[in-house]
């Protein structure tokens, strides 16, 4: 039987000091948590004990204090993120049903030297986890010190070779040498070196004490015998004890099934991600799953729907990480009641499958239920579903509920909101993954149906369970409305996007990509000539060697592999020399290339002609809608290359592209915010609020400002409402950070009403825990409560901005939806086909420009009613650059 002693406090300290800023949305420590539970992991999976025991100090003092009062008193106090953590590390020890140790007046020590004395006595092998020098004087026949940081194991050979004596002699070792780290005096003098060299000539501490003549050196004879008390002092202070009164019961000390229930429940506390997902996964042994393979019987199950039902589509990509365009339908699963879920198969393939329902009828089987307003659909990542459904002649009508952007809307913070996530935060159950139920196959139609049912019927059941808890929540959070008025219509406005898709001239593309190839060439040619050499310049490795070594530039940064050459460096270098202007250069127009030229013409969908983004309604903490598969959001709008990459994006036939463009509409946010009566002023007035701040900061008539201070004030305009700092407005600008500090002084004294917005939004921010935009909707920021200066001026800039750019997210949403609507009032074939933040892009017949021109101001304009007005540029063309 092996096993494995932890010093806990060691490790905790250890963790806590070894992962640095970990914290929950809530502003919980978690660093020292997540440490230590990961070496439990660590030691349970790799070493795989018989038995774990955590022995604890006690707050009680020890036996050395009463002798010493100087012991570890120079230790400063134990952080409070960490004080805060010890309970959480208590609780998830108990949930692993480990054993732990703790006595009154006993440190942890000496628990440990007591328990692997005694499970040594009956034939145990013991490993010490601890990195406490003093823990090696127990190294000996049957035990050792594991290292699971450095992942070594340290034994008597070890001890003899490092220290010069036997393990049991380490405390005459720390008896001269003293031990800083516990605050053991050992004699002023002798260090380490000297301690070795004074033990090897004799065969006990005492015998050095006391024949102090066969020492050589004066020096060293005169410390040991002016220090004898304090020597022996030492030796007793760096002696574990190993009889502390514990009830010791080896065979309790056995490895059980940890409490996975409880530890979900823990992780979830400390949102410990990847943690949640070392727990074995589960089918639930609560529900039904039942395999529809007659359409009788899918007939019976139809019937019984009448209020809600919860569906999930299985694809050849599964779900929700897939594409709904070019998917094949593999299966549907319902949920029809809490305990029963069904998968009904339409297109399993491998040897000896079993006969399935003709996709066809089960489609028209269920399209009664599917189109019923009456009936709520419930899904995880919905929108693929209704696009599948679509994409089969099936519509999706009546009340949706997504249990991803219910999820999302709740906690906005959190990066992941897949199905799987989301039921370990609020079901707290692991939930296998496709990739589990995949294994080697690539694709859900290989996976034999009794195989493949149990995970996809779960799918739709966890999905029903989810809903009754989420729509609780949204609503103690007040979301309700943000989510069933604005979050849940737009999918349908989102899904109609993603199926029309844009059109693109891949012929001009590839022209382009020529033509930039060329220029790529003569921008290399030009870069090596500066260089003097000829090099990789995608190479950070090679481009450092030649910026600070063959070039001789002064380095800026240094990482863990060299000097940097992030833009940030060569941004501040190419402010005097020309070759980091032509890196500059060289990699944008590569990264144009690589992105966009090259790669959209082979995005466009064959069978359509049209490339199909898809638009994600969770991706962004703010609101924001980002896209991707491609992202058609990042291409530049200022200079040639991005221009010209903008005319490749064009109309049908008979139609031209429409592009409304809110102006603006942050800043015009930020004035209704605030209250401030200057920005209110130049909006209601028509000023342009840039070369009005212009004027204002350099003291200038309106009419005087000219393009480079406009680009000054829209900087500073801009960056206000990111709550920027000196130093980040300096490094913006290329200014002295005194030049940043007197503009943004100078801003706020003529804006005190945005000064007074920021303050008390921050204030607000941190009494409550999070900020609101018009709409409702939340944001916590929890970074203004981390110990970590740093993060909690990051919190700062997040309070200030999120409810400005979480107000533009919403109202440019709503007047998607509304938009959409009234295309469909009029009967028009208009079709809206991507949103850019504050943008909208649409295909419009030509006939229809003027009645579109109308509606789509009309609903921009009018989503809310500000203090200020709000305006929407409108401009159009036979493609995306002259619509823009």
């Amino acid at each position: 039987m092996t096993i494995y002693l932890i010093d806990g406090n060691s490790y905790a300290y250890r963790a806590y000091y070894a992962i640095k800023s970990l914290s929950t949305s809530k502003g919980l420590p978690t660093n020292a948590v997540y440490g230590f539970t990961n070496t439990l992991f660590k030691i349970i999976r790799e070493k795989k004990p018989d038995g774990i025991v955590v022995s604890f100090d006690s707050p009680v003092p020890t036996k050395r204090h009463i002798i010493f009062e100087e012991y570890k008193a120079h230790r400063p106090e134990t952080p409070q993120g960490l004080v805060e953590q010890m309970p959480l590390i208590r609780k998830i020890i108990s949930a692993f049903n480990i054993t732990i140790f703790e006595m009154p007046g006993y440190e942890a020590d000496d628990i440990i030297g007591t328990v692997a004395k005694a499970a040594v006595s009956e034939g145990k092998d013991v490993f010490i986890v601890t990195s406490d020098k003093d823990m090696l004087q127990l190294v000996g026949k049957g035990v050792k010190i594991y290292d699971p940081m450095k992942d070594r194991t340290l034994d008597e050979e070890y001890v003899t070779e490092r220290f010069g004596v036997e393990p049991e002699r380490i405390t005459e070792f720390m008896a001269l040498a003293g031990d800083a780290v516990d605050n053991i005096p050992g004699v002023k003098g002798i260090g380490e070196k000297t301690a070795k060299e004074l033990l090897s000539g004799v065969g006990s501490l005492e015998e050095l004490i006391g024949n102090t003549e066969l020492i050589k050196k004066e020096k060293l004879k005169k410390l040991i015998a002016e220090n004898a008390d304090i020597i022996r002092l030492s030796q007793r202070l760096a002696t574990i004890d190993t009889s502390v009164p514990l009830t010791i019961d080896v065979e309790e000390f056995r490895l059980r099934e940890p409490d996975w229930p409880v530890l979900l429940s823990l992780f979830r506390e400390c949102e410990f991600g990847s943690l949640m997902k070392l727990i074995p996964s589960e089918i639930s042994s609560e529900r039904n799953h039942e395999i529809i393979l007659s359409p009788e019987r899918l007939k019976e199950i139809v019937t019984l729907i009448k209020d809600e039902f919860a569906l999930h589509i299985e694809s050849s990509a599964s779900g929700g990480g897939g594409n709904p365009i070019t998917d094949r339908f593999v299966g549907i699963s319902l949920c029809t009641e809490k305990g029963r879920a069904f998968y009904i198969p339409v297109s399993h393939s491998y040897p000896d499958v079993p006969a399935q329902i003709n996709k066809d009828d089960v489609l028209e089987m269920l399209s009664s239920i599917l189109k019923d307003e009456k009936v709520s659909k419930i899904g995880h990542t919905i929108k693929y579903d209704i696009m599948m459904l679509r994409k089969e002649g099936v519509s999706v009508e009546g009340t949706i509920f997504d249990t991803m952007i219910a999820s999302y809307l709740i906690n906005p913070n959190k990066p992941n909101q897949k199905l799987e996530e989301v039921v370990l935060d609020y079901l707290s159950k692991r939930k296998k993954t496709l990739t589990e139920i995949l294994g080697k196959e690539d694709s859900f139609e290989k996976i034999p149906i009794e195989e493949a049912a149990p995970y996809a019927a779960e799918n739709a059941g966890l999905s029903f369970d989810l809903k009754e808890i989420l729509f609780s929540q949204l609503k103690e959070d007040n979301l309700e409305k943000i989510y069933f008025d604005i979050e849940m219509p737009l999918i349908h406005v989102l899904a109609d996007m993603e199926e029309i898709g844009l059109k693109i001239d891949a012929g001009k593309l590839n022209d382009l990509s020529k033509e930039l190839e060329k220029e790529l060439d003569s921008i290399q040619r030009r870069i090596y000539f500066l260089a003097g050499e000829e090099f990789n310049i995608n190479s950070p490795k090679q481009l450092s060697r030649v910026l600070f070594h063959s070039i001789g530039f002064q380095p800026r940064k240094k990482t863990k592999t060299g000097f940097s050459t992030e833009m940030g460096v060569l941004e501040e270098l190419a402010a005097s020399h020309e070759l980091p202007r032509e890196i500059l250069n060289y990699r944008s127009l590569s990264k144009l290339k690589t992105t966009y030229i090259d790669v959209l013409p082979v995005l466009v969908n064959p069978e359509t002609g049209r490339i199909h983004t898809s638009f994600n309604q969770t991706a962004t903490a703010t609101g924001r809608l980002s896209s991707s598969d491609p992202n058609l959001q990042n291409i530049p709008i200022r200079g040639e290359w991005g221009r010209r990459i903008r005319e490749a994006f064009i109309a049908e036939e008979g139609c031209l592209l429409l592009s409304a463009d809110y102006s603006q509409i942050e800043l015009r946010i930020l004035a209704h915010l605030s209250d401030d009566e200057g920005l209110i002023n130049a909006f209601r007035n028509g000023i342009d609020i840039h070369s009005r701040t212009a004027s204002e900061i350099f003291g200038i008539p309106i009419d005087k400002v000219n393009n480079d201070i406009r680009r000054i004030a829209k900087t500073v305009n801009f960056g206000v409402i990111y709550g920027i700092s000196p130093f980040g407005l300096s490094e913006a600008l290329s200014i002295t950070r005194d030049e940043a500090k007197k503009y943004i002084e100078q801003y706020f004294y003529r804006h005190p009403g945005v000064k007074r917005y920021i303050e008390i939004t921050v204030e607000n921010a941190i009494k409550k825990g999070f900020v609101i935009t018009l709409f409702g909707r939340r944001r916590a920021i929890p970074e203004l409560k981390n110990q970590n200066a740093t993060i909690r001026l990051q919190g700062e800039r997040l309070a200030i901005n999120s409810p400005i750019q979480g107000t533009a997210a919403d109202i440019i949403k709503i007047a998607m939806i509304t938009i959409s609507k009234r295309f469909k009032e009029r009967g028009l074939h208009t079709k809206m086909i991507l949103q850019v933040h504050d943008e909208l892009l649409f295909e419009i017949p030509t006939q229809e420009l003027e009645i579109v021109k109308d509606i789509v101001k009309k609903e921009m304009e009018g989503v809310i009613a500000l203090s200020v007005p709000v305006r929407v540029d409108i401009n159009y063309g036979k493609n995306w650059a002259e619509a823009h």
